[in-house]
């Protein structure tokens, strides 16, 4: 990696963000043969990117980024073969415990069969012959031969290495404080070691994506969940596809255990942003009420105090935040993990190695943020995957590569816009 003073002090493009999305817009873009540059406030994928569960899926994808998800297959694919970070096509199996979620992933077959994919429904002997280890009785199941697992960790080292192998300068350590407009128009980002410019501008920084946004008074409808898993210790006689239900989900990892967690069991503070997008929020929030706990707690005191201190020429949380590091619910994750002993009895005796938790950027939609911002020429947003990232990452970086370049696609770009949400008017002053 780079050290910010020996770097050049103006690319074609500079992005504010090393995780998935960042490193994968920014090795397409080296493609197209500009000069680009990845800074991190602290390690490249030490946050969300290296902490989800590693699933490469297509089974439950939203319509709209469903294609994205089609076209990441054949580049994790390739990337497999350049290094090795446990990438493997072992299939996703997703059960349904009842006839409601069954009506549910009947549902989204029949509205992505038009996309010409894998999935296929299974009956309860095609469950048990492809899940011999679960004792339960499930309603029924979707089964994606074609989709995968891969290490969260290790595919993004591998991803830093090949950015750095492709030319891109990497930055770590290096906090973007400000986005620097001059006549109208994004040309930089005012860092913690000085000014680096650039033609094309990218915030692609997760969480942190909705304040480094309003250093320029754009609003990004955002708010944070805490997402728990586990690791058990290798172990012989589990299953190999992925496992997706309501009562636990499990992944093989590359060491002989398992991932665990829990899909609906994910959390979100009150903050003061809870209330600013409310209306925005609250009509995915009911009918997804069930994946998801609110808490009220310290977080709302701490964010508005940041708010107060938050402004051009502060230091800005960017600076004091380098790695977020949330505690796990272990109550949760227990729970979890005795309700998978209960339907598979060959993690009986078998051990947790491990519990962490990330925190995942999410939007009104649950639709990534892909997107030029009107109002600033240069300057584009790459946030919002609402624990979708890791999967459609690297279409999502292809897309957005395009975007940058100006250059036509077919991934649906017209989704992703920022503009859908109505936040950048008049109205929205204030937030």
């Amino acid at each position: 990696m780079t050290k910010p003073s020996s770097a050049p002090l103006h690319y074609d493009v500079i992005l504010a963000g090393g995780g998935i999305i960042g490193l994968c817009t920014a090795l397409f873009l080296r493609e197209k043969g500009l000069s680009v540059a990845v800074l991190d406030k602290g390690r490249p994928g030490y946050e969300q990117s290296s902490r989800n569960w590693g699933w490469v899926r297509t089974i439950s994808q939203a319509m709209e980024e469903l294609p994205l998800a089609v076209a990441s297959r054949p580049l994790w694919q390739q990337w497999a073969k350049e290094g090795d970070f446990g990438y493997t096509r072992c299939g996703l199996l997703s059960l349904a415990q009842d006839k409601e979620e069954w009506n549910t992933l009947e549902g989204w077959l029949a509205a992505a069969r038009t996309h010409g994919f894998d999935a296929r429904e299974l009956g309860q002997p095609e469950i048990h012959t492809l899940l011999p280890q679960s004792r339960g009785q499930w309603a029924g199941a979707l089964y994606s031969p074609g989709d995968g697992r891969a290490e969260p960790d290790l595919a993004m080292r591998f991803l830093v290495r090949k950015a750095e192998a492709a030319g891109v300068t990497i930055l770590p350590d290096t906090a973007v404080k400000s986005i620097d407009i001059q006549g109208g128009r994004a040309c930089g980002f005012e860092t913690e070691t000085g000014r680096i410019s650039a033609s094309a501008v990218v915030v692609a920084a997760g969480i942190w994506s909705r304040w480094l946004c309003k250093t320029v008074d754009i609003v990004l409808p955002q708010l944070k969940v805490i997402a728990s898993v586990l690791r058990t210790e290798p172990m012989e006689g589990g299953p190999d596809p992925i496992i997706a239900s309501s009562r636990f989900s499990v992944r093989k990892r590359m060491d002989g255990g398992y991932t665990v967690a829990q899909r609906n069991s994910s959390i979100t503070y009150v903050t003061p942003d809870s209330f600013r997008f409310m209306r925005e929020f609250m009509p995915n929030f009911l009918k997804q009420k069930k994946l998801l706990s609110v808490r009220v707690g310290s977080s709302f005191v701490e964010e508005l105090k940041q708010e107060r201190q938050f402004g051009k020429g502060r230091p800005n949380p960017f600076e004091q935040y380098r790695a977020c590091d949330p505690t796990p619910d272990r109550k949760t994750l227990a729970r979890t993990m005795q309700r998978l002993r209960e339907d598979m009895p060959v993690f009986e005796k078998t051990r947790v190695a491990a519990m962490w938790a990330g925190v995942i950027d999410v939007v009104p939609d649950a639709l990534p943020i892909l997107s030029p911002v009107a109002r600033y020429p240069g300057l584009f947003v790459a946030t919002g995957f609402s624990a979708h990232g890791f999967g459609v990452g690297p279409a999502a970086g292809k897309l957005m590569a395009n975007l940058i370049a100006g250059e036509q696609d077919t991934l649906g770009r017209e989704h992703f816009t920022l503009e859908r949400f109505g936040c950048n008017g008049e109205a929205s002053a204030g937030r």
